[in-house]
């Protein structure tokens, strides 16, 4: 877990307070890891649905990278060699424009 240090108004750290003291929630962080959860889903809401299903294979992908990686499946790359071929066909394309 990675930790952020903010700087509030007053008068939304009362808010926080009042919030922890009402037993809404056990502490600030608790607070904070909700406010921002529930933004993020707002967020990911707001995507169409074509967005979303984008979304959701870009993770499933990632993730059977990650597992893949975690097998040891992964392999050295030169990364050197790849972006010198990307910008090529870059320019390439580009040139035939």
């Amino acid at each position: 877990m990675t930790q952020v240090a903010i700087q509030l108004p007053d008068e939304l750290n009362q808010f926080v307070n009042q919030s922890v003291l009402a037993g809404d929630f056990h502490n600030a962080d608790e607070f904070f890891t909700s406010v921002v959860s529930m933004y993020k889903d707002q967020v990911e809401e707001a995507l169409s649905e074509a967005e979303q299903t984008k979304l959701e294979s870009l993770r499933r992908d990632i993730q059977t990278g990650v597992d893949q990686l975690d097998r040891g499946e992964g392999s050295e790359m030169e990364w050197d060699a790849f972006f010198a071929d990307r910008h090529r066909a870059y320019a390439e394309r580009h040139r035939a424009s």
